[in-house]
């Protein structure tokens, strides 16, 4: 097979697992509305304040939801013990890697289809929200987060507090990302500044990290 007939299969059968289970869409639908919920119980007082915290609060859920479906990128290869059979196959390890990536990828775009209009009511958006803007950064900071995001869990894999350690390795290297991701949300929300800054960082930011993370796929999908 080609390497892109190996990535589509992958991703095939990773979106074919979840949308029979849902385990993991269920669980970042929860934790990302808990966010949402508690935070616009505590800004409820002060409209301003809800504005301004609005992107930060949007990217904390989106966060928190993210690194549920990252976690379990490689987790339910181990489990089922297929993870021996794809790095032994003949398939790239790129291959594999970008195939985890669109997975991961479609899931979290997924839960933000749904995240994304419950903001906007709980958060009490302005009519004048750029929402095309707002799905532009959020398409872009999810690659980013995927991305990393893949590539950490795969590396994590084999460690005894594998849960522990892809969040302490994955959100200091995202800083950058969040940063952007954060403002750009911020610019679309109220109207104020310019977000093309912000995309150009986010674009050159996914284009560096994922070449890098498919250079160095067959070091982290390597036969222990």
């Amino acid at each position: 097979m080609s390497a892109r007939a190996t990535a589509w299969a992958v991703l095939r059968r990773d979106v074919r697992i979840e949308a029979r289970s849902r385990e993991a869409l269920l669980a970042m639908g929860f934790y990302a509305l808990l966010v949402l919920v508690v935070f616009s119980f505590a800004f409820s007082a002060d409209a301003d304040l809800t504005l301004r915290a609005g992107g930060g609060v949007l990217w904390v859920a989106i966060l928190f939801a993210a690194l549920v479906a990252l976690d379990r990128g490689f987790a339910r290869e181990a489990a089922e013990g297929t993870l021996s059979g794809l790095q032994t196959s003949p398939a790239s390890a790129a291959a594999i890697m970008a195939g985890k990536f669109g997975s991961n990828l479609i899931l979290i775009l997924g839960m933000e289809v749904i995240l994304l209009p419950l903001f906007a009511v709980f958060f009490n958006a302005p009519s004048g929200t750029n929402w095309g803007g707002m799905a532009l950064v959020a398409f872009l900071g999810t690659w980013a987060l995927a991305a990393n995001g893949t590539y950490f869990s795969a590396m994590s894999l084999h460690t005894r507090q594998r849960g522990l350690l892809l969040p302490l390795v994955l959100l200091p290297v995202s800083i950058p990302a969040i940063l952007a991701m954060v403002q750009g949300t911020q610019v679309y929300l109220t109207g104020e500044g310019m977000a093309n800054y912000w995309l150009r960082l986010l674009i050159g930011y996914d284009v560096i990290f994922s070449v890098l993370g498919l250079a160095l796929a067959e070091a982290v999908l390597a036969v222990e």
